[in-house]
C-alpha cells in the first residue's frame, strides 16, 4: 500500500497492537477502575476515543457521496489553516493541558469493560478501512469541519492527523491510569 492514506492506518495499526500488549490482559473489574471520581477508567477513554472517531463518519459519508457542504469559512485556506493547526496542538500527546471535552463526546455510559480492548480494535479496523476509502478525497485534500462545530474548518489531512493524534493522547492517558491502579503494571 503506497497511498497517503498509509501514514495514518500505520499509525492506527501500531496503536491497536500498543492497546493490546498494554491493556489486553487487564481484567474487567481494573479496565473499569477509576483513579478518582473525576478522572476516567481506561475503559471510558477507550470509549471516548471511539465515540470522537465516529462523529467523524457521517460527514466522511457525505463527502464521499458529494454531498457535504462546508460553512463559508472553508473557502478560506488560512482560516482552515488556522483551525487545523489550534485543534492539533491541543490533542497532541505532548501537550500537558487537561480539557474538558464536549457533551457531544463523553464516553458512552453503557461500557462493558469486558469487550472494550476488542471492541477498540475492532473500531481501529473499521477507522482504517474508511481512511483508505477516504483516498481520493485526501489526495484533494478537501475541507471538512469538526463533527461539534460547523464553523471550525479545517483540511481533511489535518482532521486525520488530529484523529490520530488524539487517540495517542488518550492512549497515554489510560497508561497514566494503568500505572495509578496498578503501580507495578509499567
Amino acid at each position: 500500500m503506497s497511498s497517503l492514506s498509509e501514514k495514518w492506518t500505520l499509525d492506527i495499526k501500531k496503536l491497536s497492537d500498543a492497546i493490546q500488549s498494554e491493556f489486553g490482559r487487564l481484567p474487567a473489574d481494573l479496565l473499569a477502575s477509576k483513579i478518582s471520581e473525576k478522572d476516567w477508567s481506561i475503559a471510558e477513554i477507550f470509549s471516548h476515543i471511539i465515540t470522537v472517531n465516529e462523529s467523524y463518519y457521517p460527514l466522511f459519508d457525505q463527502i464521499q457521496k458529494g454531498k457535504y457542504v462546508y460553512s463559508m469559512l472553508g473557502n478560506f485556506a488560512f482560516i482552515r489553516k488556522y483551525f487545523g493547526n489550534i485543534i492539533l496542538k491541543s490533542v497532541l500527546p505532548t501537550n500537558p493541558k487537561k480539557q474538558k471535552t464536549l457533551p457531544l463526546w463523553q464516553p458512552k455510559t453503557d461500557i462493558d469493560s469486558q469487550t472494550i480492548i476488542g471492541d477498540v480494535q475492532t473500531h481501529f479496523i473499521d477507522l482504517s478501512s474508511r481512511i483508505e476509502n477516504l483516498e481520493p478525497l485526501i489526495k484533494r485534500n478537501v475541507t471538512i469541519a469538526s463533527p461539534a462545530n460547523d464553523m471550525i474548518v479545517y483540511d481533511i489531512q489535518t482532521a486525520l492527523d488530529i484523529i490520530v493524534a488524539h487517540m495517542k493522547r488518550h492512549f497515554e492517558q489510560a497508561r497514566r491510569t494503568k500505572q495509578a491502579i496498578v503501580p507495578n503494571a509499567l
